[in-house]
């Protein structure tokens, strides 16, 4: 499998913007500039990071194709470090064949319930117009800290496959698919996957069925499952959710290289499956006032062959003074269990946008916990801000953050955010002729 780079994928896009016949192309961009300065965690020195965040791409191209690319850049003004991602960078085309679209380059797959993946990589969609359409794709999983691991785990991966879905199937979808993931050579799951969604519109609360059911073929064991179910009332309107997952990543539980480990960070702690079950509500007391409160319980044994229980919680009121989003106040209250110890908290949010071109924002979170190994705390953390609109897409904000935890008594910071998005339309003079 040959990998594709951001490299080409960036050379593709503006081949395609330089050949574009099209009577317009349509450029878009979305920048976020951020920066702070604070005390380090661990040497207690000034840090003074800016980073920049940036989405760029171009649509309405040759034969209707796009680009489009996500970055990031870091440089820290006081000590000089610097660091950048490059997240995705893609071209597509959606009409390359009738029926047939291709997308080249660093891109996001979402392709079942293995798990979404940032790869370099191509994919092909195929849809002759009949019941069901097909996918399929191929490429190097891609991975940027600290979201995923530790270096010490191989990122020389292979990730491909492929998905049948129906197009015509009546208040619902199907889909059935095959993975194959590597890493080192060595085959890591092969994932036999089927997924469907499923609405009754006839029954009463609306009934929303969905779930999916991956098995390893390789390792002849149940990957992960999940099942939820979404109700709908009008009268009172309440909306409630249930779900469930299974997971169990452990293929070969002897297994000490790392490497060859389908979920290294689950197995160092977990010497099971994970079974969770999670449920919620929410109604709208009125135009103005609303409420939400949500629960999951999980459950796992760790790797000293313990069963770990689980419980997370959520709720909270959202209210809008004048109903129409302009000035909004959200109170909350959360809470965690487990073995290793318990939190509970509450958090109070303020927004106005009340005043043309002016943003206010505030945010306070005061919690209280206890870890199993006796240690207690009460972190408390609030953040001010105030934006302005200085010019149409171009956007301004200044914060304070105040916090106290168990490192810092008094933790002061000073930061910025800076938005500007633009959308521009290049016309194409009306006396050029397209080749033929």
């Amino acid at each position: 499998m040959v990998r594709v780079g951001g490299r080409l994928a960036i050379a593709l896009f503006w081949g395609l913007a330089a050949a574009a016949p099209a009577r317009a192309a349509d450029l878009f961009g979305d920048f976020h500039l951020l920066g702070q300065v604070r005390e380090g965690y661990q040497d207690h020195q000034t840090e003074a990071p800016v980073d920049l965040y940036g989405n760029v791409g171009a649509a309405n191209l040759w034969h209707a194709s796009r680009g489009e690319t996500f970055f990031r850049l870091e440089q820290d003004l006081a000590n000089g470090d610097n660091a950048g991602d490059f997240y995705a960078g893609y071209a597509q085309i959606p009409n390359a064949l009738p029926g047939v679209s291709a997308t080249v380059g660093r891109q996001f797959l979402n392709e079942g319930p293995g798990g979404v993946f940032v790869a370099d990589a191509g994919k092909v969609d195929i849809d002759p117009g009949w019941p069901v359409s097909f996918s399929v794709y191929g490429g190097a999983p891609q991975y940027f800290e600290p979201t995923y691991s530790s270096p010490i785990i191989s990122q020389d991966e292979l990730l491909w496959g492929g998905n049948m879905r129906t197009t015509r199937w009546r208040g619902g979808q199907m889909s059935l698919g095959y993975q194959q993931w590597e890493r080192n050579s060595r085959v890591l799951r092969q994932l036999i996957s089927t997924t469907g969604v499923q609405t009754f519109a006839t029954l009463p609360g609306t009934p929303q069925v969905y779930g999916a059911f991956g098995y390893d073929a390789d390792h002849q064991n149940i990957d992960n499952a999940n099942l939820g179910l979404d109700l709908f009332f009008s009268d009172p309107t309440l909306l409630f959710n249930f779900g469930s997952t299974y997971y169990q990543p452990r293929d070969n539980p002897n297994q000490s290289n790392i490497n060859w480990q389908e979920d290294p960070i689950f197995q160092l702690f977990s010497d099971s499956d994970l079974v969770q079950v999670r449920g919620g509500v929410r109604h709208p007391f009125s135009r103005e006032v609303s409420a939400y409160a949500d629960f999951s319980y999980q459950t796992y044994d760790n790797a000293v062959h313990q069963t770990q229980n689980g419980y997370i919680s959520h709720a909270g009121v959202l209210w809008l003074p004048e109903g129409d989003g302009l000035e909004q106040v959200l109170f909350a209250y959360y809470g965690a269990d487990s073995g290793g110890g318990n939190v509970n908290g509450v958090s109070l949010f303020y927004e106005s946008q009340v005043y043309e071109r002016l943003v206010f924002r505030f945010r306070t979170d005061v919690g209280y916990y206890e870890k199993e190994s006796n240690q207690s705390d009460w972190p408390v953390h609030t953040l001010t801000g105030v934006g302005y609109e200085i010019a149409p897409g171009l956007t301004g904000q200044l914060l304070f953050e105040a916090n106290r935890n168990v490192v810092f008594d008094a933790d002061l910071r000073f930061g910025f955010t800076l938005t500007y998005n633009f959308r521009h339309r290049v016309e194409t003079p009306a006396d050029d002729k397209e080749p033929s």
